[in-house]
């Protein structure tokens, strides 16, 4: 039996700087995975507001220029986007870098759930209100209960309706300022319920569903608003909400300046923008790395967000399942994790659980056989699926003369993405799958292949929305139809009836342990089918101006508290 290590010959500036960053690993990955475990669960640069000045500007990397806002949306459920949301619209709970949760006040003044499970109340903040002055009532909650819920008539395009499934009713309070949800069944992660908040005139209606937060944000409600999209400059300015109820924020304007990832160093380096995420981005790390301490803050914590590659199950040459574990038993995750993670001095490990981060409760990975290179057994489950190499062929076919090519699509102006595909390439090819690499603009890469589908592999990035993880089943689960079309935010198209169980389950789950072994068990299967191949943790690795202060890596709490966020006072 064949059983190998991949050993990918890099550039000779990346194989200097991962000399240099293995050395205190033993070998096995354990020193890695122990230093990824001592890593901090947040890193914002903290400081008190009585210490940040009033006023001035924070100019903000987005790797995207999006257009759908409403996050509800199947075309809306990307982090940029949410990064623009929760500085300007409501959410009920705030969660912690530790996974703590409570109400947010700005908006909900207190809430809770009966002993049985299956009431939900909230107490409304009645100061709060939407930039039209109209105040932000139970009507909102209940409009966006019942679209979010998939009962409303009409063509909602929804990402998912994780939770909001088992909402039987609204009824109003005492009076327009408090509610309560009846649900069918318990739901242990209702505090995720009205993660963001739209107005109920957005959500009412299918066509205003899609149409009135596409490049507009025609109603706030945050610390933040008056948006402006500039789409010759891909900018998003937000401007101080001088009519907020809350803390008074600090900063005047959020200015997020969408551009090419593998463009942000150099725009950071020329004081064209304050933040970046560097995350993985070798060539950015060496051109900034003496900067830190010296004018630039560099973060390094715990990420709420894992790396992998998606491969699209519906595809005729990816429907078999043993075609997929083939796959996995060929891709070398410990030379992915080095290639990308030894480059930028960040601890080595291609440990990764899709649902819990190494910073929670019950972390441990569940990768198995599967996720160990195994060629010969890649070469007997592609033999069984009817894909062979006869004579001196180099390429499988099949019984009809097809040839094993999958597609591998790839975003421009991303290094990395570009490096794992022909690593895979590489590696894939020893077993007889031919990969071709198909560049596609970046802000097409999820609108126009991603998520209608149109794609056999590609590696990116999928990061929580709170410390919870019953809502990724609409990432691994369903489908959303009867008819096995509709697939929502679960890009793979591929799931089983023993996984919604699961995730189900784990909905309903309030022990911590069992939860914790019901988050394995679902990442076990995951594994099992390989609908996605974990590459490692995302590194809480972003720069900084030195001076910027209550921003950074979040951890479990994924957003920060944006009416914090500020520049050091003089002196200070």
């Amino acid at each position: 039996m064949r059983i190998g290590k991949w050993r990918y010959l890099a550039p000779a500036a990346a194989l200097v700087l991962m000399a240099s960053a293995c050395g205190s690993d033993d070998g096995d990955g354990q020193g890695g995975q122990e230093e990824a475990e001592a890593l901090p669960a947040s890193d914002l640069n903290p400081a008190d507001r009585d210490d940040l000045q009033d006023g001035g500007d924070f100019v903000f990397a987005l790797s995207e220029y999006e257009d759908q806002h409403n996050l509800a949306h199947v075309q809306g459920n990307k982090a940029d986007v949410r990064r623009v949301i929760a500085a300007a619209m409501p959410s009920a709970s705030n969660f912690d870098e530790e996974g703590g949760y409570e109400n947010n006040p700005n908006y909900v003044l207190d809430y809770g759930v009966s002993d049985d499970g299956l009431e939900v109340w909230y107490e409304l903040n009645p100061d709060a209100e939407w930039s039209n002055g109209e105040p932000v009532t139970w009507e909102d909650y209940e409009a966006n209960a019942i679209t979010r819920s998939g009962e409303r008539d009409g063509d909602f395009e929804l990402g998912s309706t994780v939770g909001y499934e088992r909402i039987e009713s609204v009824e109003q309070g005492d009076d327009e300022f408090s509610f309560t949800l009846q649900l069918s069944e318990p739901y242990g992660e209702w505090p995720t319920f009205f993660n963001e908040l739209y107005p109920a005139e957005s959500m009412d209606d299918d066509e205003a569903f899609a149409e009135d937060y596409y490049r507009d944000l025609p109603l706030t409600a945050g610390p933040f608003g008056d948006a402006e999209f500039d789409e010759v400059a891909e900018r998003i300015t937000l401007h101080k909400n001088e009519d907020w109820w809350g803390e008074e924020p600090k900063l005047d304007r959020i200015i997020f300046d969408a551009m090419d990832s593998d463009a942000m160093a150099g725009a950071f380096d020329n004081g064209e923008i304050d933040a970046f995420y560097l995350g993985y981005d070798a060539a950015a790390y060496q051109r900034l790395e003496e900067q830190e301490g010296d004018g630039a803050y560099f973060t390094r914590a715990v990420n709420h967000g894992h790396r992998f590659i998606n491969l699209n199950g519906s595809s005729p040459r990816l429907e078999d399942k043993r075609v997929r574990q083939a796959i996995a038993l060929t891709i070398d995750r410990d030379v992915m994790a080095e290639v990308s993670l030894g480059s930028v001095d960040w601890p080595i490990t291609g440990e990764v659980n899709r649902l819990l981060r190494s910073s929670q409760h019950g972390y441990q990975d569940n990768s198995g056989d599967l996720g160990d290179v195994d060629i010969d057994r890649a070469e007997d489950l592609l033999d069984e699926a009817g894909w062979t190499l006869e004579g001196e062929e180099t390429v499988r076919t099949n019984e009809d003369g097809d040839e094993l090519t999958i597609d591998f699509i790839v975003s421009e102006g991303l290094e990395i993405a570009q490096d794992e595909g022909e690593i895979a390439q590489d590696m894939l090819s020893e077993v007889g799958i031919d990969v071709q690499i198909q560049q596609v603009p970046a802000n097409a890469l999820f609108t126009e292949y991603i998520t209608p589908g149109n794609f056999e592999m590609a590696a990116f990035v999928l990061t929580g929305q709170h410390p919870f993880h019953s809502g990724t089943k609409g990432n691994y689960g369903g489908p959303l139809d009867e008819d096995g079309e509709d697939w929502g935010n679960n890009n793979s198209q591929h799931s089983t009836p023993e996984i919604n169980d699961l995730f189900d389950e784990m909905a309903e789950e309030t022990d911590e342990d069992r939860y914790a072994e019901l988050a394995n068990e679902i990442d076990a299967a995951l594994w099992d089918e390989v609908v996605t191949i974990p590459l490692y943790e995302r590194p809480g690795f972003w720069v900084m101006d030195e001076n910027l202060h209550n921003f950074g890596e979040s951890g479990l709490a994924v957003e920060w508290i944006y009416e914090d966020i500020g520049w050091a006072a003089e002196g200070e």
